[in-house]
């Protein structure tokens, strides 16, 4: 056998190996800067176990040291996240607001995977308790402030995912502050407002809504009329249609809604006649003039529709369906002299 060794070759032990790491280790740490050593070991991905020793041992020689605390931890998330969690229960009590700021929100990842492995088991009991510490640990990243801009959605979407309205709402108007013109954050902060019940603030978000989101306008118009009538007293509804009417005919057929739902018949006839004033259009004031005398029948109150239609009679004589309108109302009211009166008149006009 002529091209065969026999010359012994030396294995090392387990023992032997973890010692020269060790060793070699030690001679890293009195060669290379802290600081060096833990950039590599964070971002070196194929040897977790060898990172995890390193790590360890030394956390040996400074226990206390919460950069290596945090290291450990965040090598610890994907592949032993119980060993994690521990370690962040420990940075979530620093007195340090950076290693807290870290801390917190990586114990909410942790917290929500236990929470959908809970709900998939199908653990009431657990999975209210890690609800509860979901909603606490969320509570601190918020009013802690440990979140960037560029968090912002993801945190939002949290909110909703706890259900959580108070929440929501601070950042909703986080994104606002930066997007004023979103029209999705803007409709939110209305439908989120208007359940906790801030009706100063859901009035100033429809406002914008019907400003910015012109496609939709009636209907954030709609909106506002509703939350109006639901959360208002009657004088401040009636003072804030009266002046919006001035600007707008939509707001208009809002007063006059407003006060038939309210049973103030003989106010909506009286607006309708406000409306008949200042319109110059003989036929939309016709048309107005009508609606005034239906409203006040529609209330039987059939002595006042009598009078406005005999008050106007001699305006809109020579127009046919005003002598049918005022001729179907004297007889239906047994008016039956104002309407042999009203009969000689037309035929005097129509000659």
């Amino acid at each position: 056998m002529r091209f065969v060794s026999y010359k012994r070759v030396y294995v090392a032990t387990h023992k032997e190996i973890i010692i020269g790491f060790i060793t070699f280790s030690l001679i890293l740490a009195v060669l290379y800067p802290k600081k060096m050593i833990m950039n590599q070991i964070l971002s070196e991905k194929s040897n977790y176990d060898l990172s995890i020793l390193y790590i360890k041992n030394m956390l040996k020689n400074d226990p206390k040291n919460e950069t290596l605390i945090m290291l450990l931890a965040r090598k610890s998330f994907e592949k032993n996240r119980d060993l994690a969690f521990n370690l962040l229960k420990l940075l979530k009590k620093s007195k340090s607001r950076n290693v807290q700021g870290q801390a917190y929100p990586m114990s909410y990842k942790i917290e929500k995977g236990n929470y959908f492995y809970l709900e998939q088991k199908k653990e009431k009991e657990k999975l209210a308790k890690v609800y509860q510490k979901l909603e606490k640990t969320f509570s601190v990243i918020l009013e802690k402030h440990f979140y960037k801009q560029a968090d912002l959605s993801m945190l939002y979407k949290e909110a909703i995912f706890l259900k959580s309205l108070p929440y929501e709402y601070v950042l909703v108007k986080e994104i606002l502050k930066l997007q004023p013109n979103n029209i999705k954050m803007l409709s939110d902060a209305f439908y989120i407002t208007s359940k906790l019940k801030k009706s100063e603030e859901a009035m100033l978000y429809l406002d914008r809504l019907s400003k910015v989101d012109i496609k939709h306008k009636i209907k954030w118009y709609d909106e506002r009329y509703y939350l109006l009538t639901q959360e208002y007293q009657y004088a401040k509804v009636k003072s804030y249609l009266l002046q919006e009417a001035k600007k707008s005919q939509y707001w208009r057929d809002k007063v006059i809604e407003f006060y038939i739902s309210n049973k103030q018949y003989k106010k909506a006839s009286d607006y309708y006649m406000y409306l008949f004033s200042i319109n110059s259009n003989f036929y939309v004031k016709r048309n107005l003039w009508f609606k005034a005398i239906d409203t006040l029948r529609s209330d039987n109150l059939i002595k006042d529709a009598v009078n406005l239609a005999y008050k106007y009679e001699s305006y809109f004589i020579r127009d046919k369906k005003s002598r049918i309108k005022l001729l179907k109302l004297y007889i239906s009211s047994n008016n039956l002299n104002r309407a042999r009166k009203l009969s000689l008149k037309i035929l005097k006009v129509t000659k």
